[in-house]
């Protein structure tokens, strides 16, 4: 099951890995499902799920993926990426990762203080 539309780039679920020989694969998929996430961690994928816009304006590039199966077991279709594009995801998400833990550390420190 293929997915025509993009919806906003908030909603939408990202999964990164690298294939077999090494190269990078990923993919957007417009609908969070668990069957998706379960298959993405089978074959070794990073999940990217509600990343903040930075990370969807980097992430925005990928092709959307496809979909193979019904119900609980699936297959998912991860065309090959660029290098290039797959560390800059990768990097952007490091970097919000980062600046939210940042925010996180300095409104405990309000709180106990």
């Amino acid at each position: 099951m293929g997915q025509k539309s993009a919806p906003m780039g908030f909603e939408q679920v990202y999964v990164l890995g690298l294939g077999a020989n090494g190269r990078p694969q990923g993919a957007r998929f417009a609908i969070l499902r668990d069957s998706i996430v379960s298959a993405a961690m089978d074959m070794n994928c990073r999940v990217l799920i509600r990343q903040p816009t930075k990370v969807c304006a980097v992430a925005s590039k990928l092709p959307v993926g496809h979909v193979f199966g019904m119900g609980k077991v699936v297959t998912l279709f991860l065309p090959n990426i660029r290098r290039e594009l797959y560390v800059a995801i990768l990097a952007a998400e490091r970097l919000a990762a980062l600046q939210d833990n940042l925010r996180v550390a300095g409104a405990l420190l309000r709180t106990i203080h």
